[in-house]
């Protein structure tokens, strides 16, 4: 698919907006994900990007971005469409780390867990919008990272899908097409030691998880709207978790990150 025209304009406009509201604090402003893919998917992507900050953004900055915001989505619907994390320079890889989040149209304060998959991502496909190369304060991403990290997101998977009693995206058909793809992603990059899109990862994973997962993978690749939650039956797809998490617990060590 392609990426609207609206989207691109909106990435054009950001550095120079956020370079207004934030200074000198701000490092960078960079772009990964499927915006930047034939896989883009108006109907529901995300626009994710990443802005890195010198340091904490002040409650003063957190305001007038929030306006900014909200200024910025009346006149452009795509500005909620941004899933927009603020790093601080020196913990971007550091768990329990302080950050912001704009997502689902909702700016706060939050935690962030140093995810260096997004950034492996990034050096794939991604794309600086204004400031420094990451390469100039990143620090090295390590095998065991990679590894705790691809942990860590089976685990916010099996969270929401079998432990919080009161999650609002068990029952949402999108989220558990979500969830599968995920899951593919895990398993491609334990194998394989990088990364690659949902798309890429479910068609790799017909190849090399056994047969009788294959229905659960079609199904996410259909993305069919109209289909019931049966589609992607929940039990099914918690036991797609569990065995995601036991090929991550018995794999090899990754021997280098690509």
């Amino acid at each position: 698919m392609h990426t609207p025209d609206e989207v691109t304009s909106l990435l054009a406009k950001l550095p120079d907006a956020l370079t207004h509201l934030l200074g000198t604090n701000l490092v960078g402003l960079y772009v990964y994900g499927s915006v930047l893919e034939t896989t883009f998917d108006p109907a529901r992507s995300d626009v994710d990007c990443i802005a890195v900050t010198e340091r904490a953004m002040t409650d003063v900055e957190c305001r007038q971005f929030d306006d900014w915001l909200t200024d910025a989505a009346a006149a452009d619907p795509w500005v909620r469409r941004l899933q927009l994390s603020f790093l601080i320079k020196k913990t971007v890889l550091a768990e329990d780390s302080r950050a912001c989040l704009f997502q689902f149209g909702n700016f706060k304060r939050s935690g962030s867990d140093g995810n260096p998959i997004i950034w492996i991502d990034f050096f794939q496909r991604g794309r600086t919008l204004c400031g420094a190369a990451p390469q100039s304060f990143l620090p090295t991403i390590t095998p065991e990272m990679f590894r705790q990290a691809l942990v860590r997101e089976n685990g916010y998977l099996r969270e929401e899908l079998s432990l919080k009693p009161d999650s609002e995206w068990r029952d949402d058909l999108p989220y558990r097409v979500y969830a599968v793809l995920t899951l593919c992603r895990i398993l491609y990059s334990v194998r394989t030691g990088t990364v690659a899109t949902k798309a890429e990862a479910a068609r790799w994973a017909l190849d090399h998880v056994p047969t009788n997962w294959h229905d659960l993978i079609h199904r996410a690749l259909e993305k069919d709207e109209s289909a019931g939650l049966e589609s992607i039956p929940l039990e099914r797809l918690r036991a797609f978790v569990e065995y995601a998490q036991a090929e991550v617990d018995s794999a090899p060590p990754i021997a280098s990150v690509e």
